[in-house]
């Protein structure tokens, strides 16, 4: 960024240029006017001579760009000079309007004192003009009035336009400060947004990778949850289980307690029975033998009573079968009656009593097979429940003499069992105890299991919204790293 001082150089350097060009030309009009109008060749040499002389140093000193600020001055003396030549040797009222272009040439540079030193030559110059050739001139004094005013009002309007071109120039100057200190800024700005976006482009990526795994990391907190609440319906379902399971247990822990006091009684009663049970024993061992010979006089007589009692059967079907040819003994005492007219009414009627008694006969003795044979079923299982029986006394006469040498050891080992059963009660007591203590607490753990799971759901909603969310968030922010490397390049370029 170039500074003030340096365009102002430059500018000033460039109406040198422009200047130095104007002079020349000046010079060359000059030495042409004076060929047009056949002067001596003397006077076109000097003006060519001086004037290119003049030129040559200020353009010497343009171009090795020595003393550029002295060439303005030197270019208003030395334009002046061959002004006043111009007007010597066309000595006319138009000659004055040559002067003007003095002042253009000071407006050049727009600069006051310039522009005054180009006016108080021009006035000099159109003072001796006048002075010495107002005879020839075909003027009066209002024309040269008019003259001199006319030049002032020229001095006067480029003085303003100068002032204007100065205020404008200083408002350029300003806002090139302004502007100057805006770039200053804008460099500035520039550095901290470059900083700053590196940074938040590094915070993006942090935020983009942070985002990336609290995605997966939401992905599978919403996995293990599920996987979690899944577990827990089935905890929750074995818990129930458990306490199904429990409650049986603690039925047939009350159970086995009331069994268990049972028994406690029942070995008391079992160990005064003990004290009897030889003497039992010996008078069951003779019992056995008397049975078990009544058994066979039994067994003997239910033999023979099958026996008469399938001969009774065998009665009751012939009974059965007299029944049905009385039947048709009697249809047919009933038909021939029918064919003998009034004379066989009598016999009809005795026909029709037989009959009648045939059915009845025929029904007792169906009726009587019947019980025969249900008693001839319930001999035989008899027979082989007493057979059976019989057996059983068999062994059990076999077992008695073995009981009679155990009835002793028994005696001892049931004062044994009292003891164990009283501290088994104790033991089953506690037990249920510590069931119903353990079903209480396993009730309680359902409940917070069920509160658990109930959590678990919201949770798992919570927690898939919050997926969603960070999956939304995980596309924002790899839309921003885009944006964000967009603008790292666009700042780059």
């Amino acid at each position: 960024m170039k500074t003030i001082e340096e365009i102002k150089k430059e500018d000033l350097i460039r109406k040198n240029a422009l200047v130095v060009k104007a002079a020349f030309v000046c010079v060359i009009l000059a030495a042409i006017v004076d060929i047009a109008m056949k002067k001596e060749l003397a006077i076109i040499l000097s003006i060519i001579i001086a004037g290119g002389v003049g030129v040559s140093i200020i353009a010497v000193m343009h171009l090795l760009k020595k003393a550029i600020t002295a060439i303005p001055y030197l270019s208003i003396f030395l334009v002046a000079g061959v002004m006043f030549i111009i007007m010597e040797n066309s000595v006319s009222p138009t000659a004055y309007f040559l002067i003007f272009f003095i002042l253009a040439l000071a407006a050049i540079y727009m600069q006051r004192n310039l522009l005054w030193l180009a006016s108080v030559l021009g006035l000099a110059v159109i003072t001796i003009f006048t002075f010495f050739h107002h005879e020839q001139l075909p003027l009066d004094g209002k024309n040269y009035v008019t003259i001199y005013l006319l030049f002032i009002l020229i001095t006067i309007l480029l003085t303003f336009q100068q002032a204007l071109a100065r205020k404008l120039s200083e408002n350029i100057v300003s806002a090139q400060k302004e502007t100057q200190l805006l770039l200053e800024n804008n460099i500035k700005m520039k550095e901290t947004v470059a900083k700053s976006t590196t940074g938040i482009s590094a915070l993006i990526d942090n935020v983009k990778q942070m985002s990336e795994d609290n995605y997966q990391s939401a992905t599978e907190m919403n996995d293990s949850v599920a996987e979690i609440s899944a577990g827990i319906q089935m905890q929750s379902d074995t818990i129930i289980d458990i306490t199904h399971s429990l409650d049986q247990a603690n039925q047939l822990a009350e159970s086995t307690s009331q069994l268990v006091e049972k028994l406690h009684d029942d070995a008391q009663k079992a160990e005064q029975i003990t004290l009897s049970g030889d003497s039992l024993v010996t008078r069951l061992r003779t019992d056995i033998s008397d049975s078990f010979s009544e058994m066979h006089i039994v067994n003997d007589h239910m033999s023979s009573l099958s026996t008469l009692v399938k001969e009774t059967s065998h009665f009751a079907a012939a009974i059965q079968d007299i029944a049905t040819q009385t039947n048709l003994l009697a249809l047919n005492a009933s038909i021939e009656a029918a064919r003998a007219g009034d004379s066989g009414k009598g016999f009809a009627v005795v026909a029709e009593e037989v009959r009648k008694l045939a059915d009845i006969s025929r029904k007792t003795a169906t009726q009587m097979t019947e019980n025969l044979n249900n008693v001839i079923i319930d001999t035989e299982r008899t027979k082989k429940t007493i057979h059976s029986t019989g057996e059983k006394l068999t062994n059990n006469l076999a077992l008695a003499d073995e009981t009679q040498e155990v009835f002793q050891k028994i005696h001892q080992t049931f004062s044994h069992l009292k003891d164990d059963i009283t501290e088994y009660d104790t033991l089953t007591k506690q037990i249920y105890h510590s069931s119903r203590l353990i079903g209480e607490s396993i009730n309680e753990f359902s409940s917070v299991i069920e509160q658990t799971s109930a959590s678990l759901q919201e949770i798992a909603s919570t927690v898939g919204l919050q997926t969603k969310h960070h999956e939304q968030l995980f596309i924002s922010v790899s839309s921003a790293h885009h944006s964000m490397e967009e603008l790292i390049d666009l700042q780059k370029e």
